[in-house]
């Protein structure tokens, strides 16, 4: 991009870009992003009509010659723009159209084509219209199917209480037939199974099954289907990677340090160290062609060790996710799990930096801020109560997997999507609006309030802001950066 041509740059010019935007995270119940096509017409920014600044753009400094462009109040991502472009995007500090900018002296075309490109990214608008946020409407129903109690460890700050339960074939089946109806009844058009426990990789027949069953049922009915195993990643055995690759299971790995960091907060059920086991299987599904994707929970005691998992990700170009230790009642006993503000925005701090030395093509702004993501704007920061239902081993459903003691009903006589939007006595997932100290806040549609059961946990309600605000609002702007980054490096650039 030479500052001697005015040029604006976004995730849409880098090839294959949307299939570049990683899951929020796969171990919750976050929505999966949706493309963005740049509806807004081009058509509407040429000529005579008078356009402005958009309130509360972040114009953040990427080097001496670029800068990239975040409006809060739009659709999501970023436009990177060199030096001329920038003077392009200020002459909107007051009302201008872009034939004033052309009888000023800009090139005709490269102006039309940075002028569209900021009223696409909702930066400048005409004047008397400002953007509002487009919230789409969940088209996916996500279940968390809870396919065994068992499990090879004991993390310190597991929720689970763990047991020798597990789901057998006809309570999967049923599962299944319940999930197919409910999406069918309620208008979804895919249906995304996360396999989980517990460790789901030890019920293994069950699980496969399942999802065949799954695959028959959804191809029947002419539903997407899409689905994940959640693991501790410390025995995936060869016959079962070629099983999940198959299938096209996705795989999620939980990889906290690589040493013993690790160790101390994910111990095996024997207290043994399981993190070289992790590492050891880690590479060795990357050698039989599957790529895990690593969850990195963050505590108290793991904050400085997260830059150093990131490293270990993308040297083997995996996606990864940080997900922020979440108090519950099984973890009580270890206070020292909860962190601290500067702490934890000093290891993503470092984390960071290791993901500007080591750029990947694909977006962070989905997979490295908690909860939160500066995708998509959304009103609530997950599916709970809305689009995301959980399964116990019993068959017994609940509305998210943190408080999956809370049932709501059976799947043999229950609509799981019925349970869960209409109960008001569980966790209560409202709108970012209706959140004190959200209402105002420039974050208020990427972080939407936080993680409600998180928030209940700190402070006994669900209508306030997230106790991590002030974690989000340090770190958001990073990110920003590094997305423009990303962008200046991998998007094809026009002639």
């Amino acid at each position: 991009m030479r500052s001697t041509d005015a040029r604006a740059l976004s995730g849409e010019d880098i090839p294959h870009g949307h299939g570049l935007l990683v899951r929020s995270c796969e171990d919750c119940a976050c929505p999966t992003p949706r493309r963005h096509t740049g509806s807004r017409s081009r058509a509407r920014v040429a000529g005579e009509t008078p356009l402005v600044r958009a309130d509360g753009v972040l114009d953040l400094p990427l080097d001496d010659e670029h800068h990239v462009l975040f409006s809060p109040h739009g659709r999501g991502g970023v436009v990177v723009v060199n030096r001329a472009a920038h003077e392009v995007f200020r002459a909107f500090d007051t009302a201008t159209s872009p034939a004033d900018l052309v009888r000023r002296g800009g090139d005709p075309r490269r102006t039309a084509e940075v002028v569209a490109r900021l009223v696409e990214q909702d930066l400048v608008h005409e004047r008397g219209a400002a953007p509002t946020p487009e919230f789409a409407e969940s088209r996916e129903l996500t279940a968390w199917l809870h396919v065994t109690n068992e499990c090879n460890l004991r993390c310190t700050y597991c929720y689970v209480h763990k047991s020798p339960e597990s789901m057998d074939a006809a309570t999967g089946r049923q599962t299944v037939d319940a999930l197919v109806g409910s999406a069918l009844r309620h208008g979804f058009r895919a249906l995304r199974l996360k396999y989980a426990g517990g460790e789901a990789s030890l019920n293994p027949d069950v699980l496969f099954d399942l999802h065949d069953y799954a695959a028959a049922r959804c191809a029947e009915h002419g539903l997407e289907l899409s689905a994940v195993l959640l693991s501790n990643g410390v025995a995936i055995p060869d016959r079962l990677a070629a099983r999940l690759l198959e299938r096209d299971v996705n795989l999620m790995i939980s990889l906290d340090a690589l040493g013993e960091a690790h160790d101390a907060q994910r111990p095996t059920r024997a207290g043994k160290p399981s993190a070289r086991r992790v590492v050891r299987t880690v590479d060795r599904l990357v050698g039989l062609g599957l790529k895990p994707h690593l969850s990195i929970t963050v505590t108290g005691r793991t904050t400085g060790d997260v830059a150093a998992v990131v490293r270990f990700a993308l040297e083997r170009d995996l996606t990864f996710s940080f997900n922020f230790f979440r108090d519950n009642d099984c973890a009580a006993g270890a206070a020292d799990l909860r962190y601290e503000e500067r702490a934890l925005v000093s290891g993503l701090v470092g984390a960071f930096a290791v993901i500007e030395e080591m750029l990947p093509p694909w977006s962070v702004l989905g997979s490295v801020l908690d909860r939160g993501q500066l995708l998509e704007p959304r009103r609530t920061s997950c599916g709970v109560g809305d689009n995301y239902v959980v399964v116990d081993q019993r068959g017994q459903i609940a509305k998210c997997h943190m408080d999956i003691g809370s049932t709501l009903g059976d799947v043999r006589a229950t609509d799981p999507v019925a349970a869960i939007r209409d109960d008001t006595a569980g966790v209560l997932n409202l709108l970012v609006e209706d959140k004190e100290g959200c209402r105002d806040c420039t974050w208020r549609n990427w972080c939407s309030g936080g993680c409600a059961l998180a928030t209940f946990r700190a402070t006994g309600r669900f209508d306030v802001r997230s106790p991590n605000c002030n974690i989000y609002r340090a770190v958001y702007p990073a990110a920003l950066r590094l997305e423009g980054l990303r962008v200046l490096r991998f998007a094809e650039q026009p002639a």
